[in-house]
């Protein structure tokens, strides 16, 4: 019904409309766009934000269309990626979605992940038309295990903070300060009474409080300002005509002077009030300029809520008063367009009808002892009271290891109907929505004059460049020597993906393949290899359509986890009850041996089955590089023990060996068997491993893990061979340094994907306690003490969990978040008590 009565709003408007033309042109671009190029936006929800080198990531995703909110349709996967301060993506996930709903987690391997931080980032194929601030992004920090916070260093800047001058660091900060003065609506017109906001930031981009004075040219005080603690605030000031103006900056005592932007003496200027508690918005425009006709419109999320024409003669104002009603809640825009479609004003305000989900969570008590059991019931009911399916993911933390602060933190809430909309860093989102007030209100106001906001604009001449994906698929095009397109070509996909994959298909007309309806792919490796009607391979080519990931986010500095984030009291916490937890495993003999984390040999980009440095030999870049230029075949025989040629037991055919098991050579993660085909001559397949071992030399590979014994060989043998051989087989892992596989020389006819894992389906494990192992001496120390990404509601809006407290007494934070399949969003956190 709020489209409905937009469009007869409309179509009504009286307020100083001149002509319908432009306010239907206007209409339809905004709805060619919406059509044409509809928006998605994605949130993430983690267990929490700060984990230890050991621990598992925890997350779900949301996708909506950006405009409705609703559930999105357009795309079936969702990338996530984890990228460290160096910009090199360390995982990549592809996550198959359906209902806007994924999830899915990171297990954090010490031997990849350093400790620091991290930027997680997640989007969809069709988002990277529209740029990389409409992904989703969240820092996260991981910390070293074990007593990794010096604390010389602090010691040692306390020492040098108690010999420096008093101000010197405050006269630091302040030579260091970023203030931005903005007029409302763009433009700053002489004689006219206008709101000035302003901005104040540090050189860590954080907001500072600020108090200070304008001042005319001539010292005269105009009026005073301060700023709320996050460096923002609002002031009005009658500027006179040629007349300069400058800021007076204090901070804690030192003052710092700023000059103000200059007016013009001709222009529009744009004026929104957004009182609290009032019914309605009311817009002023005012122009100096004769003959000027403007498009005023409002729009929420690229969708227009009003729309007038208005001409200025002269001097002119225009007042319009408009209801709130037809605006959704979140972010909202006045924007006027001059004929041309040039913006020439803009300004942000927010509207909240407090319309979303609510929910309530309870339990038959809020304190409990340890290892009991913990029943919870949640309710959700929409705006209007009526209950309602629902979705949510619940992250249950124990508050001594894991900081969480439900009153400031980013939420659902706060990301898809603020966040998501304005540019740039926004401190203490959560705040905004925790117990609605006057003061936040204004706080609001401050913030929407000086942040920018996205816009969904769009050229329509412009074509997407990126596609929208409804599931995964291997798709491409085959042509002849002539560049022609080849139908009927035979299209075989053969590789691994726990275990070994055969499937064909044929080209169409134009030369077009594709591979639907894959299974969950998690470290897969394919060959495609296409063949001509005729099953020839001479004049085939293949193109395929490979995912072109963006580019990572460029980080200025690096920004490693500093002493102070080591040394604040939950990460000592954390790690304090972590190394506790081992010393008490093994001194009650669950362990045999110290759990410590050692750096252990790896290759980087390895496909290793077992792991990074799961194998009997490693053989590193660094080793091959003194051997640059000798053969694969010189450097295993002489760095390899047991590496030899060889008669299996009643054969005369040679083939290799390690000691006595039958070798097999990998290289990256491709079996090289698959392209072998026996011709009956003698040392046939002796000959073929060999023109590998000759064509390799030590300079092309970057590293060598040799598989012999069970414990490493039994994980190849299970994804290589069938598992009635009883043959012992010994695995050899070569990694070159292009990555491209076992092609000695490139084949038009051949082509080489690794897609992108969708994971492996783990499941957060959460221990259950009866009388039979409530005593087990085995200590439960969890930070994350319950993960359930997908809690859903029945028609009756309820839910109900249960999990188990663990041994250290203090309290949790039930921390729960989702949405309905009508668009609306809840969050609601409960804390529990743990005697």
């Amino acid at each position: 019904m709020r489209y409905i009565f937009v469009l007869l709003f409309v179509y009504n408007f009286s307020a100083s409309a001149q002509q319908i033309d432009p306010r239907q042109k206007t209409i339809a671009l905004y709805d060619s766009i919406l059509t044409t190029v509809p928006r998605e936006k994605i949130y993430l929800h983690f267990d929490k934000s700060t984990y230890l080198s050991t621990d598992t990531i925890w997350f779900k995703a949301y996708l909506i269309n950006a405009s409705l909110n609703t559930p999105s349709t357009l795309s079936g996967l969702i990338y996530t990626e984890l990228i460290n301060e160096d910009g090199e993506v360390i995982q990549r996930l592809s996550l198959p979605t359906a209902f806007g709903l994924t999830w899915g987690s990171f297990a954090i391997n010490p031997n990849n992940y350093k400790p620091g931080k991290y930027t997680f980032r997640a989007y969809t194929n069709w988002m990277q038309n529209f740029g990389s601030e409409c992904f989703f992004s969240k820092d996260i920090k991981i910390i070293p295990l074990g007593n990794s916070a010096p604390t010389t260093i602090n010691n040692k800047n306390s020492a040098t903070a108690k010999t420096a001058k008093p101000d010197s660091s405050i006269k630091e900060k302040l030579r260091d300060l970023d203030i931005q003065f903005l007029p409302e609506g763009g433009s700053w017109l002489a004689n006219r009474r206008q709101k000035m906001a302003f901005k104040a930031l540090n050189s860590n981009g954080k907001g500072i409080p600020v108090t200070g004075e304008i001042v005319d040219s001539k010292q005269n005080r105009i009026v005073s300002f301060s700023s709320n603690n996050k460096g923002m605030g609002v002031f009005n000031l009658h500027p006179q005509q040629d007349e300069a103006y400058s800021a007076l900056i204090n901070y804690n005592g030192i003052t710092k002077t700023i000059q103000l932007p200059r007016t013009k003496n001709e222009g529009i200027a744009l004026k929104v009030e957004n009182e609290y508690g009032s019914d309605s918005i009311t817009v002023t425009a005012f122009s100096t300029l004769a003959n000027q006709e403007v498009t005023v419109v409002g729009q929420a999320r690229g969708i227009i809520c009003f729309v007038a024409s208005v001409k200025f003669n002269g001097v002119n104002v225009k007042v319009f008063k408009i209801a709130k009603r037809i605006f959704p809640t979140g972010v909202c825009q006045v924007i006027m367009f001059d004929e041309k479609k040039k913006i020439i004003n803009e300004r942000n305000f927010f509207i909240n009808h407090h319309d979303q989900l609510k929910l309530s969570i309870s339990s038959t008590s809020l304190s409990y002892k340890l290892r009991d059991s913990i029943p919870l019931q949640i309710n959700v009911v929409d705006a209007a009271g009526k209950s309602s399916i629902s979705s949510f993911s619940i992250a249950i933390t124990d508050n001594q290891q894991v900081a969480k602060d439900s009153v400031n933190d980013e939420t659902i809430l706060s990301y898809f109907l603020m966040n998501s909309d304005l540019k740039g860093e926004i401190e203490n989102p959560g705040y905004y929505f925790y117990q609605p007030s006057e003061q936040k209100h204004l706080d609001l106001e401050a913030l929407m004059l000086t942040q920018g906001w996205v816009s969904y604009d769009w050229d329509l001449t412009k074509k997407p460049l990126f596609i929208t994906e409804k599931e995964y698929v291997i798709s491409g095009k085959v042509s002849n020597i002539m560049n022609k397109p080849l139908a009927k070509a035979k299209i075989i996909l053969m590789g691994t993906n726990k275990g070994f994959m055969l499937m064909d298909t044929v080209t169409n007309d134009r030369g077009e393949f594709v591979f639907n309806k894959l299974p969950m792919l998690d470290s897969a490796s394919f060959i495609i290899q296409a063949k001509n009607e005729k099953g020839r391979t001479g004049t085939a080519g293949i193109v395929l359509n490979e995912f072109n990931a963006p580019a990572p986010p460029i980080t200025s500095l690096k920004n490693p986890v500093s002493e102070k984030e080591l040394g604040d009291s939950i990460s000592k916490n954390l790690i304090a009850t972590k190394s506790e937890e081992y010393k008490l495993t093994r001194r009650e003999g669950l362990l045999l041996n110290e759990v410590t984390i050692v750096g252990k040999r790896t290759i980087k980009g390895s496909k290793n089955l077992n792991g990074a440095g799961e194998a009997d030999q490693i053989i590193t870049d660094e080793e091959l590089a003194r051997v640059s230029k000798k053969t694969l075949y010189d450097v295993l025989s002489e760095k390899v023990k047991g590496f030899r040629t060889g008669y299996p037991k009643k054969s005369t055919n040679r083939i290799f060996f390690i000691h006595f098991n039958v070798l097999k050579l990998i290289i990256d993660g491709i079996e090289v068997d698959f392209f072998y085909s026996a011709d009956g001559a003698p040392d046939s397949y002796y000959h073929y491993i060999k023109s590998y071992l000759d064509y390799y030399q030590a300079e092309d590979i970057k590293g060598i893990e040799v598989m012999q014994n069970r414990r490493f060989s039994s994980s190849y043998k299970s994804e290589f061979m069938d598992p009635r051989d009883e043959t012992e087989y010994s695995f050899l892992e070569i990694t070159t340094k292009t990555g491209q596989g076992p092609f000695l020389k490139k084949s038009a006819n051949m082509y080489l994907l690794k897609p992108i894992n969708y994971g492996d389906n783990k499941v957060f494990y959460s221990p259950k306690y009866t009388v039979a192992n409530k005593s087990d001496k085995k200590p439960d120390f969890r930070s994350t003490i319950y993960w359930h990404p997908n809690l859903l509601t029945n028609e009756k809006g309820e839910g109900n969990i249960s999990f188990f407290a663990a041994d250290k007494p203090g309290d949790y934070t039930v921390w729960i978040e989702g949405m309905d399949l009508q668009g609306n969003f809840g969050f609601k956190t409960l804390k529990l008590i743990i005697k």
